[in-house]
């Protein structure tokens, strides 16, 4: 029977395990062609790249990044060390709203395998045999076609706010001042007073 030691994006942290997270969560950002967004009738509001496309993130991808949040949020001295009051009740709201993103997540597409139980020899409780076969997409091959339009967020000038200029000036080394990643009472951009100033060429 499986134990936290077993598994592979959770558990104690450590170097190999956040490797992990790295690894797959370099494929969060990615490109959406020009038609997609126009279809949309978001080319105003969307970030657009040199190409002509746009960013976006898959709903899977965003599920993904919100189970990390809530796992890092089990060891906030490790990932978010010295928090402020502030910055804890953001990290409160931000993990509801990921559990949130997950519930809908699994209700959307509804895993009908089977799970079975079974019973123990050392509790009166019976237990899930999650051992059955599941019907999966192949996730290599996903990846395959994440990897050839992925889009890194610290490429200087790949995210540029019209009000605020680059998220990132310093790439990687640049220190996030929102780094709970949640806004208490978004306000929508006023696109008039600060366009895109999106090309709108055709992409690929």
């Amino acid at each position: 029977m499986e134990s936290s030691a077993d598994y592979t994006l959770v558990g104690e942290p450590s170097e190999e395990l956040d490797s992990r997270w790295s690894k797959l969560m370099q494929y969060f950002f990615t490109e959406v062609p020009y038609a997609y967004m126009d279809k949309l009738g978001r080319l105003d509001e969307g970030l657009q790249l040199p190409n002509g496309n746009y960013v976006a993130n898959y709903a899977f991808m965003h599920q993904l990044h919100c189970l990390k949040r809530i796992y890092t949020g089990y060891f906030p001295e490790r990932y978010f060390p010295n928090m402020t009051e502030h910055e804890k009740k953001m990290q409160l709201e931000h993990n509801l709203h990921c559990l949130e993103m997950v519930i809908e997540g699994v209700m959307c597409k509804a895993d009908e395998t089977p799970l079975t139980l079974r019973w123990l020899d050392n509790t009166p409780l019976p237990t899930g045999n999650r051992s059955i076969a599941h019907e999966c997409v192949n996730w290599d091959r996903l990846t395959e076609g994440l990897e050839k339009y992925k889009v890194d967020p610290f490429v200087p000038n790949v995210f540029v706010h019209p009000k605020f200029g680059p998220v990132v000036p310093q790439g990687k080394n640049t220190a996030i001042e929102n780094r709970i990643g949640f806004t208490h009472n978004p306000k929508a951009l006023d696109y008039d007073k600060f366009p895109t100033h999106a090309t709108h060429e055709q992409g690929r």
